[in-house]
C-alpha cells in the first residue's frame, strides 16, 4: 500500500508498507484506515493509495469514519484489558521496513563496492 501525505504547506510524502493497520501514526497524529478510504485501481495492476491531509482525523473518500473512529478506539480498549498493544502503524518502524528492504534489495552492491573500494586503497597507499 502506497500513502501519500499531503502537507498544509503544499508538500507530499509518499510511502509504501506492506502492513494493513487499523491505525497509521503520522507526523499530526494518529488516522484511522477505513474500508472505505483505500484506493485501487480496477484491475489490480496498481498499488493500493490511502490518500491523508494533514490535520484532518479520516483518510480522504472516508465516509464512514464516525464508524470506524468509534470502533477503533473500541478495539483499543478491548486490547487494553486484555493487556494486549493496539495495532498502530508506527512511522519509525515503516522507516525501519523501508531501511530492511533497501539493504536487501541493494546491500550485496554497496558490500561489494565498499570491499573493492577498501582494498584498492590499501594498494595505492601501501598498507601493511
Amino acid at each position: 500500500m502506497r500513502i501519500l501525505y499531503f502537507k498544509v504547506d503544499g508538500l507530499t510524502s509518499v510511502e509504501k508498507t506492506k502492513t494493513n493497520p487499523r491505525l497509521l501514526e503520522m507526523p499530526d497524529g494518529y488516522h484511522p484506515v477505513t474500508n472505505d478510504s483505500v484506493w485501487q485501481d480496477s484491475k489490480r495492476l496498481m498499488a493500493p493509495l490511502l490518500i491523508i491531509i494533514q490535520g484532518v482525523r479520516g483518510p480522504y473518500g472516508a465516509t464512514m469514519e464516525n464508524k470506524d473512529v468509534s470502533s477503533v478506539l473500541y478495539e483499543i480498549e478491548l486490547a487494553e484489558r486484555a493487556f494486549k498493544k493496539a495495532n498502530v502503524s508506527k512511522m519509525w518502524m515503516r522507516s525501519l521496513e523501508r531501511l530492511i528492504e533497501f539493504i536487501q534489495a541493494r546491500g550485496i552492491y554497496l558490500g561489494i563496492v565498499i570491499f573493492v573500494l577498501y582494498f584498492l586503497g590499501q594498494s595505492m597507499f601501501g598498507g601493511t
